[in-house]
């Protein structure tokens, strides 16, 4: 969750908590989880190589055809698809629902335009197969186990020769440059409907006849113009929405701590979006708003932590083309009018809510969020984190109570550096989100929390610590330094950790097994990249 202080680290946990390529292609990571897929990620950094001189080549060759026919609109499209460098962040990808032949700009209207056009999409779809191609032998690289650490009990997982990271980032590169690559798609989970492809919940929604739109999420086809016209449905019956307000405000929240249901949910409305269902008493443009920002977590979440999703294997088949999409329900969400009616609805449920700006309540697997001052994108992308790690996959409901509550809430704030792009959004840099004041803390104060007892500790010895504000600043730049140091090293070794804590498998040295170094030898690394 995240509080009104956390602008200066200062955080209060609740029990809750428990619960043609564009891009250059980046020198596969040093292997995070096992030594023996050195000779594999080489032999794929050559061939990534390959592809980045074919498209150098390929652009040069469009870009001199456009300056010959004075195309220079055209020519900065081609310029200017390549991504910078993914150094020290991670890039995360808005991937269209359409083929990219209808992406094309309007103002193409001459033959020569047309071919220089189509060449350039011809040199992408290339690009394309060839970085899917990666993506597939990045997957092909989990299901071996390798052997145990030695002196390693029988029960310790075993490591795993894997990074499902790296397959994902490279399929979600393909598809920039091939949006309609099918099995890239249904690899990544969608579906493909007429023209478009859309993620499994939102077909099941077509195929039911519903209709979509910003401003009022899912809808039974010929509700949309009602809703426009200010008009609601509700418990089988229309009401101006103007009217159900002003009940709303006759109607005090309940303040019974037996209330089994909160007032909202007797009160509110229904916003859809293609993965979270909101009961809200708030504005339409408050439940927009917030489906938008917890649409783009789920986008974001995807690339991050996608590794998390599924095991290494079901990674590989989907990859290969052998697994298909299947769609969830939806993740429920709650915003309330006001701060206000936010502490009124959960303070018979947890006498601390004032504290905070944003709440994942485990009990009943919802986010809880508020409309109005206070409210910020960054609450939101934490707390449906927490509700994607919860509910992605089957976990423990004490992840992080014996060990390793630390990493949970560090993904959580890591996932608050989302900052938006013209492609996508970044996210990482030591520069962003709480990276800066934890570098201040590390480099400035000297504080810092060796990872050998930040990790032994579980969520009570968290949550009780003195230094809490501290820490929650430390795992901040700790997660920025497992997901982007030294060129990603240890990404995949993280979301195994990840995984270990949310399934109930973590032992207090797992993270030090996974990266290959001691606790002491991370810790010296820590302090180097803060310190850069």
């Amino acid at each position: 969750m995240r509080s009104p202080e956390h602008r200066r680290a200062v955080v209060l946990l609740l029990a809750v908590a428990v619960v043609t390529a564009p891009l250059r292609a980046v020198p596969a990571a040093e292997p995070a989880v096992a030594s023996g897929s050195v000779v594999a990620k080489n032999s794929a950094a050559a061939t990534g190589s390959q592809l980045d001189k074919d498209w150098a080549v390929t652009v040069a060759g469009l870009l001199r055809r456009c300056q010959i026919g004075g195309h220079d609109a055209l020519a900065a499209i081609i310029r200017d698809w390549q991504l910078p460098e993914e150094a020290d962040r991670q890039y995360i990808l808005q991937i269209p629902p359409v083929p990219p032949q209808t992406m094309q700009p309007d103002w193409i209207d001459t033959p020569f335009e047309q071919a220089i056009w189509d060449d350039f999409l011809t040199a992408r779809r290339d690009r394309a197969a060839g970085t899917f191609a990666l993506a597939v032998a990045a997957s092909q690289l989990q299901a071996t186990p390798s052997r145990r650490p030695t002196g390693a009990a029988d029960s310790t997982p075993p490591l795993l020769e894997h990074d499902a990271t790296e397959a994902i980032r490279l399929l979600y590169r393909a598809l920039r440059d091939d949006p309609d690559h099918t099995r890239a798609r249904e690899a990544g989970g969608w579906v493909k409907r007429g023209e478009q492809w859309v993620w499994p919940e939102a077909a099941r929604r077509l195929d039911k006849g519903e209709e979509y739109s910003p401003e009022f999420g899912w809808l039974p086809r010929g509700r949309q113009q009602r809703y426009k016209a200010g008009e609601r449905y509700e418990n089988g019956r229309w009401t101006k929405a103007g009217g159900q307000k002003q009940e709303q405000e006759r109607t005090p929240p309940s303040r019974s701590p037996m209330s089994k249901l909160p007032d909202i949910d007797r009160q509110g409305w229904k916003f859809t979006s293609d993965h979270w269902q909101i009961t809200t008493t708030a504005s339409t443009e408050a439940a927009a708003n917030l489906a938008m920002h917890l649409e783009e977590a789920h986008t974001a979440w995807l690339q991050v932590f996608g590794g998390f999703q599924y095991e290494p294997a079901e990674w590989e088949r989907r990859l290969e083309g052998r697994g298909r999409p299947k769609p969830l329900d939806p993740f429920v969400a709650k915003l309330t009018a006001d701060r206000q009616d936010y502490i009124a609805s959960l303070e018979p449920l947890e006498p601390s809510i004032v504290r905070t700006l944003g709440i994942y309540w485990t009990p009943t697997n919802t986010a809880w969020f508020f409309a109005g001052e206070g409210q910020e994108p960054a609450t939101v992308h934490h707390e449906a984190t927490h509700q994607l790690f919860a509910e992605t996959r089957r976990t423990s409901t004490l992840a992080g109570e014996r060990c390793g509550f630390w990493a949970i809430e560090a993904a959580a704030c890591y996932m608050e550096s989302m900052v938006p792009t013209e492609w996508g959004w970044t996210i990482g840099g030591r520069d962003a989100g709480r990276a800066p004041m934890a570098r201040e803390r590390l480099v400035e104060d000297g504080f810092h929390v060796p990872l050998a007892e930040l990790t032994a500790m579980g969520r009570r010895a968290f949550q009780a610590n003195e230094r809490l504000p501290q820490i929650y600043s430390e795992i901040a730049g700790l997660a920025d330094f497992f997901m982007n140091g030294q060129r990603a090293r240890y990404r995949q070794a993280f979301v195994e950790y990840l995984v270990r804590i949310h399934t109930g498998t973590v032992e207090t040295d797992t993270l030090s097994r996974l990266c290959r170094k001691s606790y002491e030898e991370l810790d010296d690394e820590y302090r180097l990249h803060m310190a850069r």
